[in-house]
């Protein structure tokens, strides 16, 4: 079984590597917000984020968080969501197969599911139009049933 720091490990490893390959710093702050994020389970907002590390006494910018997400992205470690108006999410991604969401508008809850007939959707998609689903992205938005 593989732990955390193990895991953690091998992120920062296929961080490193995505650095040197474009040729930019291995900065603490990179490292720190990645730490960060695979560090909870949680779809987070860049305020989230932000407070969270602020919260370990880690002092970056809000710009800067956002700089370095957009590089996480690229390293093909984190997820982005647009799942309502404005807010945008992120997760963490590198361990984790592909899976879907149910937004509950009510709460702001965000669950997450895997179903592999979505799985064969995408592969009959493929094959009718005879094209490579590289990703995608399933969202429903829903409310909690009330009782009567």
């Amino acid at each position: 079984m593989v732990t955390e720091n193990e895991n953690l490990a091998i992120v920062k490893e296929v961080l490193e590597r995505h650095l040197d390959k474009k040729g930019l710093r291995k900065t603490s702050e990179r490292y720190a917000i990645l730490e960060e994020i695979y560090a909870h389970d949680e779809h987070m907002d860049v305020d989230t984020l932000h407070f969270k590390m602020r919260l370990n006494n880690y002092k970056v910018s809000k710009a800067t968080i956002y700089n370095n997400l957009d590089l996480l992205i690229e390293a093909n470690l984190i997820r982005k969501h647009q799942f309502s108006k404005g807010t945008t999410h992120y997760e963490k991604c590198y361990f984790r197969g592909q899976h879907d969401h149910v937004i509950l508008t009510d709460t702001g809850d965000i669950l997450e599911f895997c179903d592999p007939r979505i799985q064969q959707i995408q592969r009959t998609i493929e094959d009718m139009f005879g094209v490579e689903v590289k990703k995608h992205s399933l969202y429903f938005y829903a409310t909690y049933k009330r009782s009567k």
